[in-house]
């Protein structure tokens, strides 16, 4: 009678439990059962979980193990009697059939997770066919971060993920969970739904394949509305004259700060100013970090003071966790507190939250080249702006701008006065 044990012959945690199908003398057998099980879980005199294994364990693998058993008895009846060799390698391939994995096809030209971690590896040599560079450090976290995601995506639903299986019905499932289940942002699911598109291209640009319904509208997602802040002249002004001179450190970040105001550079080339030419009239950065260009932009009055207050010495480069810290501390002392619109991160859920804030709490990095953009529109042509900032498109450009209601409506009012006195000039008192 043919018999087939189970067994964990290492005892690292997780292991893949071995399966050994014999029958007498002519036919005994091994492989792996791709079936993960704690050690200490599993008896092997008794072929079952122990009695105090959790039961989730239980449920899950039990039924696995069970039918995996009854396959390999069926593929043996059927292929013995049609003259298979019955040997290590059949029982293999049988193991593989059961679980629906190739033979002789490597894991990550299947499954989703083994390709993206690979592509992810492969993304630390890999450079940019445009910009010529190496892929930053930070794209690859994010692309780390998607692949997380996908992880407990996977557990959660109890499935292993091929390429192919990245439709519209997964598609449905994974923003589910991401907004019903873990209360992310729409922004945030937007992203992993972009990273995922991107990583099931390239599987396409290496000729594997894929399931077409990556291309649909459908599979997208709306981002949030953003209430990202910026600060207007009025608002730099106070924190450019904001006496300083007992706190160094302040003092430091502010005229960094100032800098990216009036050049819109992002906090990654601020990081960088160092390696940047202060001529009399201009900024030259040489490579920017996002786009690979060299950007020219002109001084600002604030920036040249700021200078020649240093005797040209640039104000020290700090971490952006400082910077964020103390811009959002000389925004306070700069009376910048009114309440606005904003997102917060909650500590506690690790999630953004919506509401009033005071406006210096909103402030980060990212706020000096916002509002660059945004002082700038519609005073000066949109190319000239982007020509500083360095966007590509102006619907990226568009992005980046955060007029608000309030400042339509201010410009508005001051449009009309303009109109209004070119057709009812004030009176020219004559001399006698």
């Amino acid at each position: 009678m043919a018999n087939i044990k189970f067994s964990c012959i290492k005892k690292s945690n997780p292991s893949n439990l071995n399966i050994r199908f014999y029958l007498g003398k002519k036919i005994d057998c091994n492989a792996q059962s791709h079936i993960l099980v704690n050690p200490n879980d599993w008896s092997e005199k008794m072929q079952n979980f122990k009695a105090n294994t959790d039961i989730t364990i239980k449920n899950h693998c039990k039924p696995l193990i069970d039918n995996l058993k009854k396959e390999i008895l069926v593929k043996y009846n059927i292929d013995h009697s049609n003259g298979v060799i019955i040997d290590s390698k059949w029982l293999k391939k049988t193991v593989q059939d059961f679980h629906k994995r190739p033979e002789g096809i490597e894991e990550h030209k299947i499954y989703f997770v083994p390709f993206v971690e690979k592509f992810i590896e492969d993304s630390k040599i890999r450079r940019n066919p445009i910009s010529g560079k190496t892929i930053a450090e930070n794209t690859i976290k994010k692309y780390v971060t998607t692949l997380n995601k996908i992880k407990e995506f996977e557990k959660t639903y109890d499935t292993k993920l091929r390429i192919t299986d990245i439709n519209i019905k997964f598609h449905e499932k994974l923003t589910h969970y991401l907004k019903d289940e873990l209360n992310y942002s729409g922004t945030y699911i937007a992203k992993v739904v972009n990273q995922i598109k991107l990583f099931v291209r390239e599987a396409k640009e290496q000729k594997l394949e894929i399931n077409d319904e990556i291309e649909s509208r459908k599979f997208t997602y709306k981002t949030d509305e953003t209430f990202d802040t910026y600060l207007n002249p009025s608002e730099i002004d106070l924190i450019y004259n904001l006496n300083l001179t007992h706190n160094e450190s302040l003092d430091n970040a502010r005229d960094l700060f100032i800098i990216g105001l009036w050049t819109g550079l992002r906090i990654s080339d601020l990081k960088n100013i160092n390696y940047s030419l202060f001529t009399k009239n201009t900024l030259v950065v040489p490579e920017t970090e996002k786009t690979g260009k060299m950007v020219e932009i002109p001084i600002h009055p604030q920036v040249r003071k700021i200078l020649d207050k240093r005797l040209n010495e640039l104000p020290k480069v700090i971490s952006t966790q400082k910077f964020n810290d103390y811009i959002k501390e000389l925004c306070r002392l700069a009376g910048i507190t009114e309440e606005v619109f904003g997102n917060i991160k909650n500590p506690i859920t690790n999630r953004k939250e919506k509401g009033l804030y005071a406006k210096y709490k909103l402030i980060s990095s990212h706020t000096a080249r916002r509002s660059f953009a945004t002082n700038h529109y519609g005073e000066l042509p949109d190319r000239t702006i982007m020509a500083c900032t360095g966007h590509k498109s102006l619907s990226q450009f568009h992005k980046y701008l955060k007029t608000t209601q309030k400042d339509h409506i201010e410009k508005l009012n001051k449009y009309w006065e303009q109109q209004d006195e070119l057709k009812n000039p004030k009176p020219v008192l004559k001399r006698a």
